[in-house]
């Protein structure tokens, strides 16, 4: 969700500083104050098409900058893990606006692609009005929300991984069908897979074989010191050594030589422990010229391989396995189509019984679902609405063999039409205002925006809408540009923007308003003066409201 908001020389607010908590923010403010303003900039932090008319006359540049904080398992998390960035408690999205017509986007001070911001936010923040073309209107994407509503999700994997065997099936039997292997094709196969069947590889082999060259090239100069401090000593110091230590111990002993005696022997077998202690480290580092010739010998030949058949030993037995099935494609091709067959008509089946129990599970769940959605439209005081979630057959897919398809019919006696072709209009609105309450969770959005969506509206109608986004607030961030004041009392938080001139310049400005602001800014927008009478009849509908 957004929790910063800083804008400078954009339009006409000169510079803003905006914190936002969670729940149901209001924006008011006279018609012309500015209020889309923000709603414009929060756009292009979204990766709308931006334009130097954006910046303030007189300005080189304008600046949008806000501050998100995601979740862990978000799809903008994972944007950002994928591209690089380690995400911390908060994470800065920038777009500079140039005159020149330049635009510079930046993730946390690092210069980015618009398209990386596009991607990170395109399921954060939902930007809502009179003309709505966001997710709900996109029939693709209904199949998609039934589920997440009816959230089967361990069916909704059978249903997959069923159809991905049935498609590897049916892909192989199209290759074999559209082979044109000939019998020197079939030598060359079988040549390739006797090849590989002599190397008698083993998994991992490689990487041993590997570490062992490392180790014998690391101990290789030891060794060679090694063999020459032995042959040193076998040569040059062995014997005379020795001699020297039977001629001292030969000499006749009294107190004072018998400690040099001592002294001498205990050197010298000192130095021969010392020397079979070594001579135990070179046995260890020992290799035989065979060994050493095999194992490169073994290196060299997986080496080949690799460069023929795969990066690895286990692509290497893979790359078999496929040369093997062309074999015997070629070879026995009528048994291998029957036998290909069976597996598909079994794959089939098995397909279309989970598919089936899907298309049973959306056809008694979507009823639950059109239910809900009434239950909200009816509090939107629509109540000649009629919602209805459209299951027919479809094409089979990895969603199963069923079309979903959101229909909707606003008026009395009219037939219901796919959302996406309905025209809009305050009481479209409306209607999507409702299918947020219960969609917006479901799709992960953690802030949505309404930009004047109660234009036309007032009475009843306006508290429903600011209810019903008091209810949606519940499971997100909600933002909303508003000039009702039941739906601005309903507001968790209050904001007025206001536009202030001289005689050189106009200035928008944004100000959260304290209680007594919010009952003096209420009592403004619906009888257009504040008196005693006013202020007394906003401070009633903010409590009312706000119970």
């Amino acid at each position: 969700m957004i929790r910063h908001l800083y804008i400078k020389n954009f339009v006409l607010i000169d510079e803003l500083n905006l914190d936002f908590e969670e729940g149901f923010s209001a924006f008011t403010g006279e018609t012309g104050a500015g209020k889309s303003i923000l709603i414009d900039a929060i756009s292009l932090l979204c990766a709308e098409r931006a334009s130097a008319s954006f910046i303030m006359k007189g300005k080189d540049k304008a600046i949008i900058e806000g501050t998100f904080t995601f979740n862990k398992n978000s799809h903008a998390a994972r944007v950002l893990e994928e591209a690089g960035f380690e995400l911390e408690e908060e994470t800065t999205f920038t777009r500079e606006l140039h005159a020149s017509n330049k635009s510079v986007t930046r993730i946390d001070h690092r210069v980015v692609t618009l398209s990386l911001l596009r991607e990170a936010l395109q399921d954060e923040i939902d930007i809502h009005g009179q003309r709505d073309n966001a997710y709900l209107l996109k029939d693709s994407l209904h199949i998609h929300l039934l589920d997440r509503y009816l959230q089967d999700d361990e069916l909704l994997r059978e249903v997959r991984t069923k159809y991905d065997v049935l498609r590897r099936l049916q892909k192989e039997k199209e290759e074999a069908l559209n082979s044109t292997y000939n019998e020197n094709d079939l030598s060359y196969f079988s040549y390739q897979i006797k090849e590989i069947e002599e190397a008698d590889l083993t998994p991992g082999e490689d990487e041993q074989l590997e570490a062992k060259e490392r180790q014998y090239k690391a101990v290789k100069d030891s060794y060679d010191k090694l063999n020459a401090i032995f042959t040193t000593y076998d040569e040059e110091v062995s014997g005379g050594l020795y001699n020297m230590l039977r001629a001292i111990e030969s000499l006749k002993a009294d107190e004072e030589m018998e400690k040099v005696q001592s002294a001498f022997s205990d050197a010298y077998y000192n130095m021969v422990d010392a020397l079979e202690t070594l001579g135990n480290m070179r046995a260890a580092l020992d290799m035989s010229e065979d060994e050493i010739n095999a194992m490169e010998e073994r290196l060299y030949t997986i080496q080949k391989l690799k460069r023929k058949y795969g990066r690895t030993i286990e692509d290497i037995l893979t790359k078999k396995d496929e040369l093997q099935q062309q074999v015997d494609m070629f070879a026995h091709k009528q048994e291998y189509l029957d036998r290909i067959d069976k597996e598909i008509s079994a794959a089939q089946k098995a397909y279309d019984a989970c598919a089936k129990k899907l298309h049973d599970v959306r056809t008694k769940g979507c009823r639950k679902l059109d239910e809900e959605v009434m239950v909200h439209l009816k509090e939107l005081m629509l109540p000649n609405a009629r919602f209805k979630t459209s299951i027919t057959e479809g094409k089979p897919s990895v969603n199963g063999s069923d079309k979903v398809e959101f229909l909707i019919s606003m008026n009395k006696g009219e037939d219901l039409k796919p959302l996406s072709k309905t025209a809009s209009g305050g009481e479209l609105s409306r209607l999507m205002l409702g299918l947020k309450v219960i969609f917006t969770r479901l799709q992960g959005i953690e802030t949505v925006i309404f930009d004047e969506i109660d234009t036309g509206v007032s009475g009843p109608v306006a508290t429903s809408i600011g209810k019903e986004m008091r209810a949606l607030s519940k499971t997100c961030q909600v933002f909303a540009v508003t000039h009702l004041a039941p739906v601005a009392s309903c507001a968790d938080t209050q904001y007025l923007v206001s536009k202030a001139s001289d005689e050189t310049d106009t200035r928008t400005t944004v100000t959260q308003l304290n209680e007594d602001g919010r009952i003096r800014q209420l009592a403004l927008i619906s009888s257009g003066e504040i008196t005693e009478a006013s202020l007394q009849a906003a401070r009633e509908l903010f409590e009312r409201n706000r119970s």
